[in-house]
């Protein structure tokens, strides 16, 4: 029998599963303490940004949860919502050091995009 107890990191209480399932992949999950992460995941062509994101355990499952970053959608009708990504459905992630950081970038891109 696996005994799970909750460890404390930081002063704060992480969930026991998380790190059970750490210890299991025999790796550490990444912190993306106070950045924003855009995240590539399986079968979408756009990235999913998640600005300040944290692990989360929700129905057996490993999830970055944090909200929708000011142009992380169509007219920013989502920015500010709650956003979950299961961890297991993504591809590729890159992160950025903050929601302004990823705004400069996104431009960027769609002024390359707008060219075309």
């Amino acid at each position: 029998m696996i005994r799970r107890q909750p460890t404390v990191t930081n002063g704060a209480e992480t969930d026991a599963r998380t790190t059970f399932i750490c210890r299991a992949m025999k790796t550490k999950l990444p912190d993306f303490t106070n950045k924003l992460v855009s995240l590539g995941l399986h079968g979408e062509d756009e990235g999913r940004p998640v600005d300040r994101p944290r692990w989360e355990m929700q129905g057996g499952r490993l999830f970055l949860v944090g909200t929708v970053p000011r142009g992380g959608s169509s007219r920013d009708w989502c920015e500010g919502v709650p956003s979950a990504v299961a961890w297991d459905q993504v591809t590729d992630y890159l992160v950025f050091d903050s929601a302004a950081h990823y705004r400069k970038n996104l431009a960027v891109y769609e002024r390359k995009k707008r060219k075309r």
